[in-house]
């Protein structure tokens, strides 16, 4: 069972995806500054890699994904979703992923799921994507994982077990999050305790260190 959110919007990469397997921040989930790719289902962490570096290569996500899908035997049975910065998106949900199973798309965002309750689920983050334009990027997409969660999330009925979110921002890099739980009983709970501490840490540490040094950290 996986739901993720990939987003591109004014220069901005973002992701989100949560699971019931563990270490999902280290399988799924591709950024780069040109956007974003998530591989789920029958995962193959490879494909979102090198998706992702076509995108570096000035290769537009949907062309990317497509040839290495059409290389992939075994492409029935993934679901890749992802969308760039010059506007380009996709969603693929392999026929022989585990229902219920799909994908929405829309300006600036890809959403997709699969083992899941109901397209409510998918329905519902569509929902929270549209209704938190406004919040920042990071606690925008925390909240749409909660939706998903919310809406049914898992059709066995189970919090997901990890749970991750990535954004890249054009200019600032203390704007950048990598955040990720990849084990916890509700993982996606976990993750937002986690970016409260980061956030926190964040507003001590500004009063410590210079603003020219500090636009240089990581």
């Amino acid at each position: 069972m996986t739901y993720s959110v990939c987003i591109s919007e004014d220069g901005i990469q973002g992701v989100a995806t949560a699971t019931k397997a563990p270490v999902v921040g280290s399988l799924g989930p591709f950024c780069s500054r040109n956007g974003v790719v998530c591989t789920q289902s029958i995962v193959n962490a490879r494909l979102g890699a090198r998706a992702v570096q076509s995108l570096d290569e000035d290769t537009g996500v949907d062309e990317a994904i497509e040839s290495l899908l059409a290389a992939d035997d075994d492409a029935s049975l993934r679901q890749v979703h992802g969308i760039d910065r010059w506007g380009n998106s996709i969603t693929v949900t392999g026929a022989d992923c585990v229902g219920w199973a799909g994908d929405r798309s829309g300006e600036g965002y890809t959403i997709a799921g699969n083992m899941l309750e109901s397209p409510a689920v998918l329905e519902g983050m569509e929902t929270t994507l549209a209704q938190t334009r406004s919040a920042p990027p990071v606690e925008r997409l925390l909240d749409v994982l909660a939706a998903g969660a919310e809406a049914g999330g898992d059709k066995r009925g189970s919090a997901p077990e990890s749970a991750a979110v990535r954004v890249v921002h054009p200019s600032e890099p203390k704007l950048h999050h990598d955040l990720r739980v990849d084990s916890h009983e509700d993982a996606i709970a976990e993750l937002k305790r986690v970016h409260s501490v980061t956030k926190a840490t964040d507003t001590e540490w500004r009063g410590d260190y210079p603003e020219t040094v500090y636009r240089r950290l990581p």
